[in-house]
């Protein structure tokens, strides 16, 4: 066991030793004319030197997989009206909070109210309300948000940035029909 730790400090330390943050490669040819590549200065002799400074890869942090699959396969939509106050306030700093990214749809219009009505089957617009792939909840209840977006794959804490307010959601053309959009699971906050 005592050398399997040792092999385990020699392996890590060689490793932090081997990745230098600048590095510097030399090209250079030989009284042969043979050409080389260093990561030492080259001998005095040398001919048609090229130092090269390098720079470590960065990658760039962003969504993690599982953050891209949720937003793939269950873009989350918020539904807003006018006269909704302190629930939809409640209802964007917690998406803002969690970081999830989500499309914003104003209910101004009587059209939109109906059309909103017919997708969720309900008797009258409530607002706020989330849809996540096929989910979707009326009102706001944290807990019950929680759920959703987990259900849906989203990490507790993602990093997507929030997407612009788009104009008022217009009908579309299952909603024009009296149809449902689609046939989510319907579920009423809080429960």
């Amino acid at each position: 066991m005592t050398n399997l730790r040792l092999l385990l400090c020699v392996s890590i330390a060689g490793t932090l030793l081997a990745s230098p943050v600048w590095a510097q490669t030399y090209k250079w040819k030989d009284a042969q004319g043979n050409t080389h590549y260093t990561g030492t200065p080259p001998p005095p002799d040398a001919r048609s030197v090229t130092e090269k400074k390098l720079q470590p890869s960065v990658v760039e942090q962003g969504a993690s997989y599982a953050e891209r699959e949720a937003m793939r396969t269950a873009p989350v939509t918020l539904w807003l009206g006018n006269e909704c106050d302190a629930l939809c306030e409640s209802a964007l700093a917690f998406l803002k909070n969690r970081g999830i990214a989500y499309t914003e749809q104003r209910i101004i219009t009587d059209e939109q109210k109906d059309a909103f009505v017919k997708r969720f089957k309900l008797q009258e617009a409530r607002v706020p309300a989330i849809n996540a792939g096929k989910d979707h909840l009326i009102g706001f209840s944290a807990s019950a948000w929680t759920t959703l977006l987990n259900r849906a794959g989203y990490p507790a804490k993602g990093t997507a940035r929030v997407a612009p307010s788009t104009p008022a959601a217009a009908p579309g053309p299952a909603a024009a029909k009296g149809e449902p959009a689609d046939d989510g699971n319907w579920q009423p906050a809080g429960q």
